[in-house]
C-alpha cells in the first residue's frame, strides 16, 4: 500500500470518527428535546433554523410564508421528536416535515394556483429583457416547475442532499428522485435557454 493511500485511509477515518461523534452528540441534544429541554430546543433552531427558512423558500417561492411554514414545522418536529428513531440524518427526518408542510400551505392555497401561476407566465415573459438579472430568471423558471420537481431540484441542488436523502425526505423510491431530478433540470435547461434567446432578440 503507498503512503498516499495510507495518508487516505487515515483522513477518511478521522472523518469518519468526526461524523460518528457529531452524530451522538447531536443525539444527546435530540434526547433532551424530547424532554422539553429549552436549551436543546434552542440548539436545535440554531443549527437549523436558516436551512429550514431556505429550504421553504424556494419550495413555496414565497419569503414571507417561508418563516410562518418554518415555524410550523419546527412546532410539529418538537412535538414529535420522540419519535425520531435515528435510522436517517435528524436533517432528513426534519426536511420531510418541512416540504410536507410546504405542501400542505400549498394544497391550502389550491383555489388561487391556476390564476397564480397564469400571472407567473405572464411576468415571466414581461420580465424578460436586455439587462435582465440572471437570478430573476432563475427564480422565475424555479416557480414555473411543478412543486413535487421544485422541491426535489432544491434539495439536490441548494441543499445537496443525496438522492437516497431526497427519497426519505419526500417519501418516494429512489428511481423517482432520479427521474424527477432528470425532468426538471430538462425543464430549466430548456426554460432557460429559451428566456436567454429571448433576451437576445429583444
Amino acid at each position: 500500500m503507498t503512503t498516499r493511500a495510507i495518508i487516505s485511509l487515515g483522513v477518511v477515518s478521522a472523518s469518519d470518527e468526526a461524523a460518528a461523534e457529531e452524530r451522538r452528540v447531536e443525539r444527546v441534544w435530540l434526547d433532551r428535546c424530547a424532554e422539553g429541554d429549552q436549551t436543546a430546543i434552542r440548539w436545535v433552531l440554531d443549527r437549523y433554523r436558516d436551512r429550514v427558512v431556505r429550504l421553504a423558500a424556494h419550495v413555496l417561492h414565497n419569503s414571507r410564508e417561508a418563516e410562518d411554514v418554518a415555524q410550523e414545522a419546527f412546532i410539529k418536529a418538537f412535538r414529535q421528536i420522540g419519535n425520531f428513531r435515528g435510522d436517517s440524518g435528524f436533517y432528513a427526518w426534519l426536511y420531510r416535515i418541512v416540504v410536507n408542510s410546504c405542501l400542505d400551505r400549498m394544497r391550502r392555497k389550491s383555489c388561487t394556483t391556476e390564476v397564480a401561476l397564469e400571472d407567473s407566465a405572464t411576468a415571466q415573459h414581461a420580465s424578460v429583457s436586455f439587462d435582465i438579472d440572471k437570478r430573476i430568471v432563475v427564480e422565475q423558471i424555479l416557480e414555473s416547475l411543478s412543486p413535487a420537481m421544485r422541491a426535489a431540484l432544491v434539495l439536490r441542488e441548494v441543499e445537496g442532499l443525496e438522492y437516497s436523502e431526497i427519497a426519505q425526505v419526500l417519501d418516494i423510491p429512489v428511481g423517482t428522485v432520479r427521474s424527477r431530478l432528470n425532468s426538471a433540470r430538462e425543464q430549466f435547461r430548456r426554460r432557460w435557454t429559451a428566456a436567454q434567446q429571448e433576451a437576445d432578440h429583444v
